[in-house]
């Protein structure tokens, strides 16, 4: 009872002092308390604890059954060591020990982890000969690994081998597919697989319209990123700060200062946790094109958040005197004054 409430209580290490001076004692632990210690280890990923509980289970004649294997396999996992999490695997199968979908499903998810996509489809392979069914966990884990490959073609290949054999996709399963052609710098494709998730009766989520920003503006495509951040916007997803920041600051930088700062506007008003960089590449792309009343309402919210340079009042106050407003450009030097910012 000591050794399971220690256990239980997240005291690991205290539950395993108990079990070593039952054993001086020589007293023996039921198959119980070995199993609640070994899941109590998994949880902190104390893989060599583990194999050692389970050797002493062994020696003592004590049944070591495929959850346990699996619970074990699945700390492997955890803590990002693919070729243990495999070996155990081996181990279960040369040893006649049975093997079910989570066993194989968590090596495949490892391998995934690890950028492992050949032995993660090699697994999947081993499984259908043993006569285990891949399920959504397993294909889903399968569908990542090439989304981490960076692999369009092996994703959508295993999502038709999924459909095939029964099995429906989901939304983790579609958001996969897109990262994989996002990551293979196939916009059009992503944006086609954003697309098809609404006709299979599924809502896009914020990683859904995410990954298709993030794959826009990494090939330099302002517009196209905002066209999905809108519907994205529209459809009851808020964007977090990062892609309101990264669109935004796209925009400026590619001289669109009027969309630029309106979605600026958008990410202040649900109070997105923006970069302090996007007011000021705002306010500059502002004052370039001429709108020096918006670059000086960007001034004063940059620095009613205290995010102003010397270079920002600067560029206002040159947007003035090119609008033929000097009045203007004096009142917003004596507010670089006021703020105590000078030109280094």
């Amino acid at each position: 009872m000591t050794i399971d409430a220690c256990a239980r209580s997240g005291d690991a290490l205290r539950a395993e002092k108990w079990l070593l001076r039952m054993e001086k004692a020589g007293m023996h632990a039921t198959l119980a308390c070995y199993e609640t210690l070994i899941k109590a280890f998994a949880k902190l990923c104390e893989v060599p604890r583990i194999e050692r509980i389970l050797e002493q289970m062994r020696l003592a004649g004590l049944e070591t059954s495929m959850v346990l294997y699996n619970t074990l396999i699945s700390a492997c996992a955890r803590c990002a060591d693919t070729r243990r999490a495999e070996h155990w695997l081996h181990f279960m199968i040369d040893h006649g020990v049975p093997t079910d979908v989570v066993s194989y499903s968590t090596v495949i998810h490892a391998c995934a982890k690890s950028n492992s996509l050949h032995r993660a489809e090699s697994w999947l392979e081993q499984m259908r000969k043993a006569g285990v069914q891949a399920n959504s966990v397993t294909y889903n884990s399968l569908i990542n690994a090439c989304a981490r490959a960076g692999n369009p073609e092996s994703a959508e290949g295993w999502l038709r081998d999924m459909e095939a054999n029964g099995v429906s996709p989901n939304l983790l399963t579609y958001n996969s597919v897109i990262n994989a052609c996002a990551k293979g710098g196939e916009i059009d494709r992503a944006e086609s697989w954003l697309a098809k998730i609404r006709k299979c009766s599924l809502v896009p989520d914020t990683v859904s319209y995410s990954t298709v920003i993030h794959a826009c503006l990494r090939s330099h495509q302002p517009h196209r990123a905002m066209r999905w951040l809108e519907e994205m916007y529209m459809s009851g997803e808020t964007p977090n700060g990062f892609y309101f920041g990264a669109v935004v600051q796209a925009l400026a930088r590619a001289g669109d200062a009027s969309n630029a700062s309106r979605w600026l506007d958008e990410a202040v008003k649900v109070q997105a946790d923006v970069s302090e960089g996007c007011f000021g590449c705002v306010l500059i792309a502002c004052a370039r094109a001429g709108d020096a009343e918006a670059a000086e309402r960007w001034l004063d919210e940059a620095a009613k958040r205290g995010v102003t340079y010397a270079a920002n009042y600067a560029a206002v106050a040159q947007a003035w005197t090119k609008a033929g407003d000097p009045g203007r450009a004096d009142a917003v030097r004596r507010k670089q004054q006021a703020a105590r910012l000078w030109a280094s």
